[in-house]
């Protein structure tokens, strides 16, 4: 028998239930509740505690010196509607879906804690489920456990992604950078309304809002040099009303996100916001520009001698498929994890054409293929196992 065989069953029930039942970030009330009750019925050995009101950390104390690890899930959904009737377990919450893993994370990790009760006599050490809340929606839920003071001296903390952009059987593992800086930004253009047919009496923004994406989306190839990644969007743009058309709106609002890999770059970017909207106060008398940053989660880092061994684990068992991709210029929380211990982020592919899971991560028709769990158990298991070699390094 294999370390996972006799908790695959349940480890997909579990991803299963949580599916159906989504909550958004920081209203995960019920999730909490579910996971403490599986918990209390699993693994009594367990001491629980609510570290905020959505989140919970299931603490085995093995009773034998030794070092103090952590396995980290996330569990708050998405804000959407999910578009999988395929699905017999597709979510029964209107307006609310996991639509990026989370469901998988929070059963992967329970089942990685059921293990855990049953070779408790084998390990030794303190090991930490971690279920943190708030993922989706920055400053995010890792920021407010670390904020606890709880995770100060942990040797190591472990995290996963299920990554439906790689084929089930391929494991991302890379040193260093994880993920990126992740930042909100959103601007406020005040200026003066006029009936269309006299824009000259107008301080026009719609045209101010139009010019400012332009000079937005230059940044990041003429300010930022070119080996240093760097993506400045604008996913938002509203102004007017559609009943309205021969009004030249007073106000306008643009808002986006930043996407940085270093403090420079970050720091190159936000400048250039503030250069950008006095420029164009300054193109257009009377305007006034509000500008909203949000320095949101820091980027991932990912320690390289213990991601090392967590590469080495995972090549033992399958080494056909340890790939090392360029970070991802995502945002994810994690980061606060990894700037308190020592810590290794890495993803699972779980996409599958065959089965029809080929969607990225935040669509309608997002999903999953279930034989990844097993792959996630089975390394989550590996780096509980190799505790004392994470922990030292080498």
């Amino acid at each position: 028998m294999t370390d996972t065989e006799a908790y695959v069953e349940q480890l997909v029930a579990w991803r299963r239930h949580l599916h159906q039942y989504p909550e958004a970030s920081f209203e995960e009330h019920e999730t909490v509740k579910y996971l403490r009750d599986e918990l209390s019925r699993r693994t009594p050995s367990a001491q629980l505690e609510n570290l905020t009101p959505t989140s919970l950390v299931a603490v085995f104390d093995t009773g034998r010196p030794g070092p103090k690890i952590g396995l980290r899930a996330d569990i708050d959904g998405l804000a959407m509607t999910e578009d999988r009737p395929d699905l017999e377990f597709a979510s029964k919450v209107p307006g609310r879906m996991h639509g990026c893993g989370h469901d998988g994370h929070m059963a992967v990790v329970l089942a990685t804690l059921a293990w855990v009760e049953d070779h408790l006599d084998e390990l030794s050490g303190t090991i930490v489920g971690i279920f943190q809340h708030a993922e989706e929606t920055p400053p995010g839920g890792a920021k407010d456990m670390v904020e606890t003071g709880w995770f100060e001296g942990f040797d190591f903390i472990y995290g996963f992604h299920l990554w439906s952009m790689l084929p089930t059987g391929t494991i991302d593992i890379k040193e260093g950078a994880a993920s990126a800086n992740s930042d909100l930004w959103e601007v406020t253009l005040q200026g003066k309304g006029a009936h269309a047919s006299t824009p000259e009496l107008s301080i026009d923004t719609v045209v101010a809002g139009s010019n400012l994406v332009q000079h937005l989306l230059a940044v990041a190839s003429r300010r930022v040099n070119g080996l240093r990644p760097a993506v400045v969007t604008a996913t938002w743009f509203e102004a007017g009303r559609q009943q309205a058309l021969n009004v030249i709106p007073p106000v306008a609002k643009v808002g986006g996100v930043v996407r940085t890999q270093d403090p420079e770059t970050r720091a190159t970017v936000r400048r250039a916001f503030d250069e950008i909207l006095a420029g164009l106060e300054a193109a257009n008398p009377g305007l006034e520009a509000k500008l909203d940053y949000l320095l949101g989660y820091d980027m991932v880092w990912n320690d390289p001698a213990r991601t090392a061994i967590v590469r080495e684990l995972a090549g033992a068992r399958w080494p056909e498929g340890i790939v090392n991709e360029p970070a991802m210029l995502g945002g994810e929380d994690f980061a606060a994890f990894s700037q308190i211990a020592p810590a290794t982020y890495v993803f699972i592919g779980a996409g599958n054409a065959e089965k029809g899971f080929t969607e990225g991560h935040h669509n309608p028709r997002f999903g999953l293929d279930e034989d990844a769990l097993e792959i996630a158990l089975q390394l989550a298991i590996d780096v509980v196992r190799a505790a004392p070699r994470l922990a030292a390094g080498h």
